[in-house]
C-alpha cells in the first residue's frame, strides 16, 4: 500500500473520530456543534475522496474528448495527438508509471502488442503527460527503420558534434548525453521499433533518462534489462462502449459479435464505427458486408496483422470511400500519403503542393473525406508545419493500402501513387531555393523524411522525378552542413540514376557533378577533382563543349582546382570559361557575370589584387544593372570588392561598403539570412583589423548569437564565429572570457 493511501486512509479515520466526538459533545452539551469543528471533517473527507473524483472525471471527460495540449520546446520531433474518441487505458497507463518510476533512475521500458493495439497512442498520452510535469527533454522518434536518425536528430536539437559528423557518430553523442543527465527528467519514445537487436546498442544504460519503447515484436517481452507493460486489445465493455459512442448505436449482441470479428482491435473497431456512422447501417449489416469482403493470404502474411478482420474493415472502408468520393480525389490522396513517412505529413505542405496532385477539388475535401471514414487521423504535433496540423495514416493502413495499389487492376495503381508523391514533392521544392534552407530547417527536415518514404516504397526502379526528388535532397543536406549525409545521398542516387537512365543521361551527369560538389564541401578535394574531370569530359562528349552545362563543368572544375590550392590551373581556367560564355551566352548573361567574378577572386589569391578589383567593380556595375542593385548576386559582388579593397589597403572604403552591404542584406534578405550573418562578421573583422576592437565585440557577440540560433552551436560558421569573437576578448584584455569561449 503506497504512501499516500496510508495518508488518505489516515484522513479518513481522523475525519471519523472528530465527527463522532462532535455527534457526542452536540448530545451532552445539548447545543449545536461548533461550525469549525463540522468544516474541519467535511474538510478532510473531501481531502481523501477528491483526488480520485476529480481523476474519475477527467477520464470520462477524456475518454471521448481528449485535450489538445500545446507542446513545450523541450520537444524533439512529432507527438502525435490522442485521436478523436481516444479510450483511457487506466490499466496501462498505471502499469506504465510504475515500471518508469521515480527520477534519479535509468528506465527502459516497452510497450509490446499487436498492430493496432493503440501502443503509439498509449505512449503519445504519456510523452504529452511527461512535457506538461516539465520534463527537461521529451523526444520522439520514428525507429521503424533503427533508431540512428532519431538520435542523430536529438544530438542536433541539443547542439552536439559537428555538423560534418556521420549520424552515427552523432546518435553514439546523443546516447552518452542523455546518460550523464544525473536527475535531469528525460524521456525518449523509439516508436515503432522494428528490430530489437538493433536498438539494444543505442539504448542509455545510466543517468536518469527514461526510454519508451513500442513494438508489435514480442521479443521486448523477454529483454533484459527492459520492462515490459504488453499493450493488449480492448476489453469487450471497453470496446462497446467505444463503437456505442462513435456510432451512436445501442449496445447489444450484434455490437459484441462485431468486436469479436474485429479481435476488438482498436483500429479495427475505429474504421467499422465510422462505416457504419457513415452509412447509418447497423451492426449487423456491416458484419455480413464484413463476411462477404474476401482476404488474401499474402496480405495477411505481410501485414503483420494478428486478426484478420482489422484488414477487412480496411478494405471495406477503402472500397466505401471510392464509391462515396465519385471525384476519386480521396482514393488518390490516400495512395500518396501511405507512401509519404509514416511519421505524418504537415497539411499545409499538402496544401503548398496541391496542384501536384491532381485534385479535382483540393486537398481539404478530400482529407475530411478519408478522416471521417477513419482512414486518417487530423491532428497537431511538434515540429509541425503551417497550422500545425498533421495528417497519420496508421501504418497498418498504409500497408494495406500499399498492396491493394499493387495489383495489376488497381486505380490508382501504387506506380501513379509513387508518381503523384513526386509531384506533389516536385512543386514543394521548387518553392524552396536552396539559399533559403537553412533558415526552413523543419521544412528539409519533413521534406527529406518524405523522399526517403518515396524512394523506399517505390518497389523496383524509381521514376526520373523521384531521383531528382533525391538529388534535391543531397544539395539540400549539403546546404544545412549535413555533409556526410549529402555525400551519401547523392552517391546512391548516382548508382539509381545510372542503372536506370544510364551513364550519358544528363540527369546523371547532373548526380555526378553534384556529388563532386559535396565532396569538396567535405575537403575530399582530390576526389572531387577526378570526378569533375569526368563529367567535363562526358559533358563535352554528350552535349558539345558550347553546352551551358559543359560550360558549368569547367567553372566547376576551376574552382575545384582553386580550392585544391591549384591557383595557376584555376585561372586559366577560369578566363577561358569567362571567355566562351561571353561568346556563347553573351556578356549580361548571370553565368557570364558569375565567370567574372570567380575570376576575380582567383586573381586575388594570387596576389593580383589591382586586377581583381578592376574586375570586380566591373561585374558589381553590370549586375547591378543587369540584376538589380537589391539582387543577391549584386550584394554578393558589392562584398566581395569590399574584401579585395582590404587586401589592397583601401580600409576606409572597404568599411563603409561592409556597413552598407549590411543594411542592404538587413533588408533584402532579413537578418536571419546566412548572407546577412557573413555580411556582419565580414564587417566585425574590418573593425577589428581597424583597430575598433569594442565596435568588433559588439558585432561578434550578436554573430555568435544569431548563428547559434539559425545555424546550431556546431555548424562551422558557428565556430568560426566563436574562435573570431575569443580573438577579440584576448585583444581587449578579457582573457577569462576567451578561455571560456576556447573550453
Amino acid at each position: 500500500m503506497t504512501g499516500r493511501r496510508w495518508f488518505r486512509y489516515g484522513l479518513i479515520a481522523v475525519a471519523c473520530c472528530v465527527g463522532g466526538a462532535t455527534v457526542v459533545w452536540s448530545l451532552l452539551a445539548d447545543g449545536k456543534p461548533p461550525v469549525v469543528i463540522v468544516s474541519t471533517a467535511v474538510a478532510a473527507l473531501a481531502m481523501a475522496f477528491l483526488p480520485d473524483l476529480v481523476s474519475a472525471l477527467r477520464a470520462v471527460r477524456d475518454a471521448g474528448n481528449p485535450p489538445v495540449v500545446e507542446l513545450s520546446s523541450r520537444v524533439v520531433g512529432q507527438v502525435p495527438l490522442l485521436s478523436s474518441h481516444f479510450q483511457t487505458r487506466l490499466h496501462e497507463m498505471k502499469a506504465l508509471r510504475r515500471a518508469v518510476g521515480g527520477r534519479g533512475r535509468v528506465a527502459l521500458v516497452a510497450l509490446p502488442g499487436q498492430r493496432g493495439a493503440g501502443k503509439t497512442q498509449l505512449a503519445a498520452a504519456f510523452a504529452r503527460e511527461c512535457d506538461a510535469a516539465g520534463f527537461d527533454l521529451v523526444a520522439w522518434l520514428n525507429a521503424e527503420s533503427g533508431p540512428v536518425a532519431g538520435l542523430a536528430q536529438v544530438a542536433r536539437a541539443r547542439g552536439l558534434g559537428g555538423a560534418d559528423d556521420a549520424p552515427e557518430v552523432l546518435a553514439g553523442l546523443a546516447v552518452r548525453w542523455l546518460g550523464d543527465g544525473g536527475r535531469a527528467r528525460r524521456l525518449v519514445v523509439f516508436d515503432n521499433v522494428d528490430d530489437p537487436q538493433a536498438l539494444r546498442e543505442w539504448l542509455p544504460t545510466r543517468g536518469g533518462v527514461k526510454v519508451l519503447i513500442t513494438s508489435n515484436r514480442q521479443e521486448f517481452l523477454r529483454m533484459d534489462g527492459v520492462a515490459a507493460v504488453e499493450v493488449g486489445v480492448f476489453t469487450e465493455a471497453k470496446g462497446r462502449a467505444f463503437l456505442h459512442e462513435v456510432t451512436g448505436l445501442p449496445d447489444g449482441s450484434d455490437a459484441a459479435a462485431l468486436g469479436r470479428e474485429l479481435g476488438w482491435l482498436p483500429l479495427g473497431l475505429a474504421q467499422a464505427g465510422a462505416y457504419v456512422a457513415r452509412n447509418g447501417e447497423t451492426y449487423e449489416q456491416y458484419l455480413r458486408l464484413l463476411a462477404s469482403e474476401p482476404l488474401d493470404d499474402t496480405l495477411r502474411q505481410e501485414s503483420g496483422a494478428s486478426h484478420p478482420g482489422v484488414l477487412k474493415a480496411t478494405a471495406l472502408s477503402m472500397a466505401g470511400v471510392g464509391a462515396s468520393d465519385q471525384s476519386g480525389d480521396a482514393v488518390r490522396l490516400l495512395g500518396v500519403l501511405s507512401v509519404l513517412s509514416a511519421d505524418g505529413v504537415s497539411r499545409q505542405l499538402l496544401v503548398r503542393g496541391e496542384s501536384g496532385l491532381g485534385l479535382s477539388g483540393g486537398v481539404r475535401p478530400a482529407l475530411e473525406v478519408l478522416a471521417s471514414w477513419s482512414l486518417v487521423t487530423l491532428s497537431g504535433s511538434a515540429g509541425a508545419m503551417g497550422d500545425g496540423v498533421v495528417v497519420v495514416v496508421h501504418r497498418l493502413t498504409a500497408r494495406v493500402v500499399r498492396y491493394l495499389a499493387s495489383h495489376d487492376d488497381a486505380q490508382p495503381s501504387l506506380a501513379e501513387a509513387v508518381d503523384t508523391a513526386s509531384q506533389l514533392l516536385d512543386v514543394i521544392t521548387d518553392d524552396l531555393p536552396l539559399a533559403q534552407v537553412a533558415l526552413r530547417r523543419a521544412e528539409v527536415d519533413e521534406l527529406t523524411r518524405h523522399v526517403v518514404a518515396v524512394r523506399e516504397n517505390s518497389g523496383g526502379d524509381p521514376p526520373a522525378l523521384l531521383l531528382t526528388q533525391v538529388d534535391w535532397m543531397g544539395r539540400a543536406l549539403r546546404a544545412v552542413g549535413d555533409t556526410a549525409r549529402a555525400v551519401t545521398v547523392l552517391f546512391n542516387n548516382l548508382i539509381d540514376r545510372r542503372r536506370v537512365l544510364g551513364d550519358d543521361h544528363p540527369d546523371t551527369l547532373t548526380s555526378r557533378s553534384n556529388l563532386a560538389g559535396a565532396y569538396v564541401t567535405a575537403g575530399r578535394v582530390a576526389e572531387a577533382i577526378a570526378l569533375v574531370e569526368q563529367v567535363l569530359t562526358d559533358r563535352g562528349r554528350v552535349l558539345g563543349d558550347d553546352h551551358p552545362d559543359t560550360l558549368a563543368s569547367r567553372n566547376n572544375l576551376a574552382y575545384t582546382y582553386e580550392m585544391a590550392g591549384q591557383v595557376a590551373e584555376a585561372i586559366a581556367l577560369y578566363e577561358q570559361v569567362l571567355t566562351d560564355r561571353g561568346r556563347v551566352l553573351g556578356d549580361d548573361h548571370p553565368d557570364t557575370l558569375a565567370s567574372r567574378n570567380n575570376l576575380a577572386g582567383g586573381y586575388g589569391k594570387a596576389g593580383r589584387v589591382a586586377e581583381a578589383i578592376a574586375l570586380l567593380e566591373q561585374v558589381l556595375t553590370d549586375r547591378g544593372r543587369v540584376l538589380g542593385d537589391d539582387h543577391p548576386d549584386t550584394l554578393a559582388s558589392r562584398n566581395n570588392l569590399a574584401v579585395a579593397y582590404w587586401k589592397a589597403g583601401r580600409v576606409a572604403e572597404a568599411i563603409a561598403i561592409y556597413e552598407q552591404v549590411l543594411t542592404d542584406c538587413r533588408r533584402v534578405l532579413g537578418d536571419d539570412h546566412p548572407d546577412t550573418l557573413t555580411s556582419r562578421s565580414n564587417l566585425a573583422v574590418a573593425y577589428e583589423k581597424a583597430g575598433r576592437v569594442t565596435e568588433a565585440i559588439a558585432l561578434y557577440e550578436q554573430v555568435l548569437t544569431d548563428r547559434r540560433r539559425v545555424l546550431g552551436d556546431e555548424h562551422p560558421h558557428t565556430l568560426t564565429s566563436r574562435s573570431n569573437l575569443a580573438v577579440a576578448y584576448e585583444k581587449a584584455g578579457r582573457g577569462a572570457e576567451a578561455i571560456a569561449l576556447y573550453e
